[in-house]
């Protein structure tokens, strides 16, 4: 039984689990649209921990019980209470190390629900919208954090004596010892994965996390040739390319301008919204693209923001398709003037 005061975090939980769900159906559309707003990162990563972590507590209780029915148990009784659950059988029905696989049932099933995320987020080609990506990624980090080390320590320091309690002093030294070694492993990995700048920028390029912004170039009109013959690289040439299928097939005119530079090139695309001027500046540096757009109203100090952080260089056809979305992403963003 619960005590008075878990009950009251339970109707907590559950009150906010419902206000993030009503939330999220009143702004379905512009949540997962293509333009990923920090409101709409800020609503994901609520649904993470208060929508999918119930979610991923039943399944985490469910596969305890499962364990159980495969080795010839029964389960006798079980509870769930959104942010928590239990499942409890007899355990003279088993022997120590069938105890302790029991017990580990529940945490094998959230790394496997967090392996699938991760391979959905990283492995999907093309990549999901940054609503998607941010919602799973920040339920793989809610769902281990709680699995593997929140609950750990909980179950250490309370003497609740829960799963962890019988999986590392459930009488089966072997079997603990290589479950010490996966979950270390695990830990281990993720705060490498936390701390690594190339999983930061895979990250913050698919989930649309926004950087600060490079300062501008002056460039000249594409095309325009330098000492050494102009746009010679092959990075060049694919730039080059991708702008100019992007501004053939915009609604308006569009402007292109480009500036190679020793170690990769620089290219914009600018038109005219109304009184405001909008340009999508592309920056290639050492075989890595970023994308920033810009709003500059008549009258007004311009407004800067990255689209597109630092990221390998895809192929012409995918770079066609970033630099079109980023300029789609620019035209939402521009302020309405009048009569327009």
């Amino acid at each position: 039984m619960m005590g008075f005061d878990s009950s009251i975090f339970l109707m907590l939980y559950g009150v906010l689990s419902v206000v993030t769900v009503v939330k999220i159906l009143r702004n379905w559309s512009g949540t997962w649209d293509l333009r990923f707003t920090h409101e709409d990162k800020s609503l994901i990563d609520q649904a993470a921990f208060f929508v999918l972590m119930p979610i991923a507590v039943i399944l985490h209780e469910l596969g305890h019980a499962i364990a159980i029915w495969l080795m010839g148990g029964q389960v006798l009784d079980y509870g769930y209470y959104g942010f928590a659950g239990w499942v409890s059988y007899d355990p003279r029905q088993f022997s120590e190390a069938q105890q302790i696989l029991i017990a580990s049932a529940g945490t094998l099933v959230n790394i496997g629900l967090a392996a699938i995320a991760l391979a959905v987020v990283f492995l999907r080609k093309p990549p999901m919208r940054a609503a998607f990506n941010e919602l799973l990624i920040q339920f793989v980090y809610v769902s281990l954090l709680n699995a593997l080390i929140l609950y750990p320590l909980l179950d250490f320091t309370s003497g609740m004596n829960g799963d962890w309690r019988q999986m590392y002093f459930g009488g089966e030294p072997a079997i603990s010892g290589l479950i010490l070694i996966l979950h270390v492993g695990i830990v281990v990995g993720l705060l490498w994965a936390y701390r690594d700048s190339r999983v930061k920028q895979r990250v913050a390029q698919l989930t649309a996390t926004v950087a600060s912004p490079r300062q501008g170039q002056m460039m000249r009109p594409m095309g325009a040739t330098t000492p050494n013959g102009g746009f010679v690289s092959p990075e060049h040439q694919r730039l080059q390319r991708a702008a100019q299928r992007v501004a053939g097939g915009w609604s308006s005119p569009v402007k292109v301008l480009g500036q190679p530079a020793p170690d990769g090139a620089l290219v914009g695309l600018r038109w005219q919204s109304g009184t405001t001027t909008q340009s999508v500046i592309a920056r290639v540096v050492h075989g890595t693209v970023s994308i920033v757009g810009e709003n500059a109203p008549a009258g007004q100090s311009p407004t800067r923001y990255v689209i597109q952080p630092d990221t390998p260089l895809p192929s012409e056809d995918e770079l066609t398709l970033m630099l079109r979305l980023a300029m789609e992403e620019v035209d939402r963003r521009a302020p309405l003037t009048a009569g327009a």
